[in-house]
């Protein structure tokens, strides 16, 4: 049922290039890092397939801890999306935590954007990305796109 109401949370973690209201002075792209933040199970993985590991296991944090029950709660009918940014720091934590959804009513975005901020800051501290030997912050964006599937009844 969760696949169904998160569908497309794999479209995974997206480096946060752009200017953003996070204070970019101690944080550096995703790119720009030699090494990846670890999440717990990763720590002994490299390039490419640390980062893709990372990235999946946050996304199955978030799918496993968000309260799908918040779309019959809220009446979601369809689909809505929801961006959220946060900072990996120097030390492995979890901070910043942003969130923006894009649904049209009021109620249902802070709802949303709270849920979500909830999700994310509570992910377990990670082994800090590098950046020329030093431990380094790193910017990241998750979209969610929240599915509420039809019933049988509003189908027909």
């Amino acid at each position: 049922m969760k696949k169904n109401i998160l569908k497309n949370l794999a479209l995974g973690l997206m480096l946060l290039f752009a200017a953003s209201a996070f204070a970019q002075d101690e944080a550096v792209p995703f790119a720009v890092a030699d090494k990846a933040p670890a999440y717990p199970g990763c720590e002994n993985l490299s390039g490419e397939v640390l980062q893709d590991c990372t990235s999946q296991k946050i996304i199955n944090f978030v799918n496993a801890n968000f309260d799908t029950s918040l779309g019959k709660k809220l009446g979601i009918v369809g689909s809505t999306r929801i961006v959220v940014q946060f900072k990996i720091d120097a030390d492995g934590n979890t901070t910043d935590v942003r969130s923006r959804s894009l649904d049209n009513d009021a109620k249902v975005r802070e709802r949303l954007q709270t849920e979500a901020n909830r999700v994310v800051e509570k992910l377990p501290n990670m082994k800090p990305a590098e950046k020329e030997g030093k431990k380094v912050a790193i910017l990241y964006s998750l979209p969610i796109q929240f599915e509420v599937p039809k019933t049988t009844e509003e189908k027909n």
